[in-house]
């Protein structure tokens, strides 16, 4: 395994200004990420605010992690956060099928290593937390994998059928395992069999047919990919979970006019500083969402009153503040408030998010501070691209570095097609065959003047001279065909596997895709591997 870091210019502006430490971005947060100093003053700040419910959070860690079968190493690690001295780093992901794209991986991966990077240079105890966002009821987004056709030419989406009805969250999604097993077959079927499919496959039935929902089947396959390097995982729907965070939830109903304002405000000082907004916001948005039934429903304030986005039910404040007291699990965070739900939750050192999450959290410093807390270090995950065997050597043979491939392919392809345009040798040919017929012609017509008898040979004779010609170009149109062939299925299959769909691969693959080629170690190999944590891009050659 090779290791290649390159810097690339990030989509989102914001997020790249940050990454590169640019002032405009940085006055929106409260931390330069890639400065010790900051490090140590973080710690200062949480020492002085302590978690007080420290031992009721590890007890419901330790319950959830044993439920979803995660592995002593991580059990050990929640034991940790009995103590005082023990900071986490945490980030998180929806509970995509079969742990959904790429991205999710080396998100763990990110997580895991700065733990134990910040564990070694701050001399404290750090854990990596795996936030599952299993309350996100966008389910169209998490029921789908990409992986490469048959030909490796293009990719193709694989879907897996849910029945479900409403806006049903993926903690609530019940799992119907013939759909389940259905999907596994099909996305095994469409790769090549190798000496790791099966162990591939058992792993995705065991951990499927030992889960009730869509959520419960990720945060298996996680631990079981993940949990002996110590990621420790926390469902944002669990009952414990929403005890805890029974006092935000009715702070946020409290000063729930302050807090959209505060947002307000934020968005107007990044669109001052030259940013495109990144959120969504007015001054009427409750930023909660409350579960009727099954459904979870978002929240917005109308006058003095709270009333859900779809206007079928209606609440006062008095109401919502009732409720939370006797029935918290009904409440759930939106995007916004996720981020304060982590924040009281956990004594956080660092934040890892992706490039939108990176550019929301830039709203967010001022809300933080009216509820008394203040934003952690804010880390922009790691990206990486896995370049196997095949695509290296097509690489080489184009003569294209995989950073054109990830910042400007389309150029590149544009140039590269207008270059296969016929070989001018074909004017050649046209120009020959004009000037043998203006040449040879009037020594056929004289021959057969001389002697008709010979008419039918001279003109066979003739024809076969242009035959030959006409066989010469054949050949070489044949040849230049197979070439171009050739290299145009180059092309398509360096974009399938690296750009597939226009996008980085990260966002589109899944990694059991490489698991199969690779084998289920190529995750442990990953996480051991010597990745820099500064924002940079990681090209691995596998």
């Amino acid at each position: 395994m090779i290791i290649k870091s390159v810097s690339l210019p990030l989509a989102n502006r914001l997020a790249h200004d940050y990454q590169q430490g640019k002032a405009d971005a940085l006055q929106f947060f409260q931390y330069h990420p890639y400065r010790s100093e900051s490090y140590q003053e973080r710690i200062r700040w949480l020492n002085a605010h302590s978690c007080l419910h420290r031992d009721r959070l590890a007890d419901g860690l330790s319950h959830y992690n044993t439920q979803m079968g995660n592995h002593p190493n991580a059990l050990a690690q929640i034991d940790k956060l009995r103590q005082s001295d023990t900071y986490v780093v945490i980030g998180g992901q929806q509970a995509g099928v079969l742990t959904g794209p790429l991205y999710t991986i080396y998100k763990a991966i990110h997580l895991i290593q700065t733990a134990r990077k910040l564990q070694e240079d701050l001399q404290v105890q750090v854990v990596p937390v795996f936030w599952i966002a299993g309350e996100d009821h966008d389910i169209d987004e998490i029921d789908h994998l990409y992986w490469l056709t048959d030909d490796e030419t293009a990719v193709f989406k694989g879907k897996i059928e849910w029945n479900r009805k409403g806006r049903v969250s993926a903690s609530h999604l019940k799992l119907e395992q013939a759909a389940c097993h259905q999907f596994i077959e099909r996305f095994l079927q469409d790769h090549t069999e190798t000496r790791e499919t099966t162990a591939i496959r058992d792993l995705m039935k065991r951990t499927a047919a030992e889960s009730e929902t869509a959520a419960d089947w990720f945060a298996r396959l996680m631990a079981a990919l993940f949990g002996k390097h110590g990621l420790v995982l926390v469902e944002s729907s669990l009952p414990f979970v929403r005890e805890l965070e029974k006092p935000l939830f009715q702070r946020l109903i409290e000063q729930n006019e302050q807090i959209a304002q505060l947002l307000v405000e934020s968005e107007a000082r990044i669109e001052e500083a030259g940013y495109q907004p990144q959120l969504q916001v007015d001054a009427n948005q409750a930023n909660l969402f409350i579960y009727e039934g099954q459904e979870r429903l978002l929240l917005e304030r109308v006058g003095e009153r709270y009333r859900t986005k779809d206007r079928r039910h209606s609440y006062t404040r008095d109401e919502l503040l009732a409720l939370v007291d006797a029935e918290p699990q009904r409440f759930s965070a939106n995007v916004v408030s996720r981020s304060l739900m982590q924040e009281h939750l956990f004594p956080t050192l660092a934040f890892i998010g992706g490039q939108a999450e990176v550019a929301y959290w830039a709203y967010y410093r001022q809300m933080f501070a009216a509820l008394g807390y203040q934003l952690p270090i804010v880390l922009p995950r790691m990206s990486v691209t896995l370049i196997e065997g095949a695509i290296a050597r097509q690489l080489n043979q184009l003569e294209l570095p995989v950073e054109t491939v990830l910042t400007r392919f389309s150029v590149w392809k544009e140039d590269w097609q207008s270059q296969q345009e016929p070989d001018p040798l074909g004017e050649r040919f046209a120009e020959t065959k004009t000037a043998l017929e203006k040449l040879y012609r009037p020594l056929v017509d004289e021959v057969i003047e001389r002697d008709p008898g010979l008419r039918e040979l001279a003109e066979k004779n003739f024809d076969k001279l242009l035959a030959q010609v006409a066989f010469l170009e054949d050949r070489l149109n044949r040849s230049d065909r197979r070439r171009e062939d050739v290299s145009h299925t180059r092309v398509k299959r360096i974009e399938a596997a690296l750009l597939p769909e226009g996008v980085w691969q990260e966002r589109k693959r899944s990694f059991f895709s490489f698991a199969n080629k690779h084998g289920l170690s190529l995750l442990d190999r990953l996480v051991q591997a010597p990745f820099a944590l500064d924002g940079s891009h990681q090209i691995v050659y596998l």
